[in-house]
């Protein structure tokens, strides 16, 4: 009885151990996995970066004043208030005198 007593705690023994091996195996599978995944989301993180830093950038250059001038000049047709002509309708063909002064 005590053979069969042995052998059935020495089964248990081994069956235990292999379960203990395999959980040690898919942990560690999964640990490494999760590392690759980690890197690629760092990896992610800084390319985004980057690309955030451009539009940063790229906005900047949009809001300067210089850029702003050519976009309204060439894409909305605006010009610079001192050159837009001041047409009078209906005025007189003389201009008026400085003064008041009657002569």
């Amino acid at each position: 009885m005590s053979t069969t007593r042995f052998m059935v705690m020495f089964s248990l023994a081994v069956v235990s151990s292999l379960a203990a091996f395999v959980v040690h195996l898919a942990l560690r599978n999964q640990n490494i996995a999760m590392g690759y995944e980690v890197e690629r989301s760092r990896a992610d993180a800084l390319r985004l970066r980057g690309q955030i830093n451009q539009v940063r950038l790229e906005l900047g250059a949009r809001r300067s004043p210089l850029a702003l001038e050519q976009i309204g000049r060439a894409e909305l047709g605006m010009v610079d208030p001192d050159r837009v002509p001041t047409l009078i309708a209906g005025g007189a063909t003389r201009a008026p005198r400085a003064s008041g002064r009657p002569r």
